[in-house]
């Protein structure tokens, strides 16, 4: 039995659904926590946030696309690798769903990792968004 991958679909804040591979310093730990949570694994990034790459790496844009933040519908595993992969940064459903602006403070500095300046005001827009959404939807 080979090596399995693990990827998530997500959904982007115009509605896209997209398919990713989770970055190669995310597998080990995917591997890990699924040996160590065989039934429940696939839950880990439920309706997790996560940065993406907005547009695919070409010279056009210097190999650096704007990173968005989207939401995981869900995890699985496939044995195939792709070359189009999540960004490292995410927030679990119950760290973003968080209420108080320490929290949001800390998270979007979280998310903002060292992108650059114009990418940081771009994520944190984003994330305006998806904590608008939580709040339109209790």
């Amino acid at each position: 039995m080979g090596k399995s991958y693990y990827y998530v679909e997500v959904e982007t804040l115009a509605g896209e659904t997209i398919c990713l591979q989770l970055p190669n310093d995310l597998q080990g730990a995917m591997r890990a926590y699924r040996q160590a949570h065989p039934i429940t694994w696939e839950n880990l990034l439920a309706d997790a946030l996560i940065n993406i790459p907005g547009a695919t790496y070409s010279k056009e844009n210097n190999y650096q696309p704007t990173i968005r933040l989207a939401r995981v519908k869900r995890s699985f595993s496939s044995k195939k690798q792709q070359r189009r992969r999540t960004r490292g940064q995410f927030l679990t459903k119950e760290n973003w769903q968080q209420d108080g602006l320490t929290n949001f403070r800390d998270s979007l500095r979280f998310i903002q990792h060292d992108y650059p300046r114009k990418n940081k005001l771009i994520l944190l827009l984003d994330y305006g968004r998806w904590k608008w959404r939580l709040f339109k939807s209790r």
